[in-house]
């Protein structure tokens, strides 16, 4: 599937026609590349040999080298707000986008376009999969810094593929509108000391870092790792902690009223099994207020039990039933 050839994105369209005629829409994800030798680098992927059956989802990708510039022309932009009649919308901006003239590498697989909806799910698993491999031989350096994605389709017409946006859900409408209760956080944390301030902030980073994150499994594990840092510990660490933050002993608490349990099912799926379905609205809300039950407890203010108000608000309720 590799060759290190300089072709156009209709040639590439051609290429994964021959291996399936079904593959009719394909996307690509554009990187810098800075290996040290270029011309062995060159040379590595045009010696690649890796067939559809390699990857682990069965679905094909293959490598550009080249000089790419012209195959990005414009760039999309896409941005939710609420405007001034209370209206949620997502508003788009397409402007022309003129690349340096210089090489770069691109990680290309078909996905599934059908009446304008597309599926990268596959497309994306593969590019990954790929990535990691090549990686192993030249590091992070083939693709050290992402430039741009597209889309293009079997006649090799170029499409601008927009962010993927999630609706606000159910969890996300859960409000703490307290003023009060974040500046009694402020103040406490301004006697805290040095050790406390400095495994907070890293926790924080986290935090921040699954806020910001697209992709879900690494949005969830943000998360977890954030409860992590600030307990010092585990999963029975963060049951532990969090049924302590609410009064009780019995760390059961966690799992019978604040569906602990269920959260810390999603964590050894993920890392024992490697699987990993959806991130729901009220998880990444329960994660959140899970956070700061605890840091509440632990700077020593009044508890307010907030995973539990959420809990017990109908929210959670509403979701599950809706979530297939």
């Amino acid at each position: 599937m590799f060759e290190a050839k300089q072709r156009t994105v209709a040639d590439i369209a051609t290429m994964f026609a021959t291996e399936d005629p079904a593959f009719n829409y394909f996307h690509a994800e554009l990187f810098s590349c800075i290996p040290p030798e270029p011309q062995k680098f060159s040379e590595f992927i045009s010696a690649l040999r890796i067939k559809r059956a390699a990857f682990p989802n069965s679905h094909p990708a293959t490598a550009v080298l080249g000089n790419l510039a012209s195959c990005v022309p414009l760039q999309s932009k896409q941005v939710m707000a609420v405007m001034d009649d209370g209206q949620l919308k997502i508003l788009a901006q397409l402007s022309e986008l003129k690349l340096p003239e210089c090489n770069y590498f691109a990680l290309i697989s078909p996905v599934e376009n059908i009446d304008g909806r597309t599926s990268y799910a596959m497309g994306i698993e593969s590019i990954n999969f790929i990535r990691s491999l090549i990686a192993l031989a030249f590091g992070k350096l083939p693709f050290y810094t992402w430039v741009a994605d597209f889309d293009f389709n079997a006649n090799g017409v170029l499409a601008m593929r927009g962010d993927i946006v999630r609706l606000p859900m159910h969890g996300d409408l859960f409000r703490i509108v307290d003023a009060a209760l974040m500046n009694e956080i402020a103040e406490r944390l301004a006697v805290q000391q040095a050790d406390y301030r400095k495994r907070l902030q890293r926790a924080c980073n986290f935090f921040d870092s699954a806020l910001g994150q697209k992709d879900e499994a690494f949005r969830f594990s943000s998360y977890w790792i954030a409860l992590e840092i600030i307990v010092g510990g585990k999963s029975d660490a963060i049951r532990s902690k969090l049924s302590v933050a609410y009064g009780q002993q019995n760390k059961s608490f966690a799992n019978e009223n604040l569906f602990f349990k269920e959260i810390e099912g999603i964590r050894n799926n993920l890392i024992h099994k490697g699987d990993f379905g959806l991130l729901t609205s009220y998880q990444e809300r329960l994660m959140q207020l899970y956070f700061w039950d605890i840091v509440i407890h632990e700077i020593g203010l009044k508890p307010r039990g907030l995973a539990l108000l959420f809990a017990r608000s109908g929210l959670v309720a509403e979701e599950k039933n809706r979530v297939v």
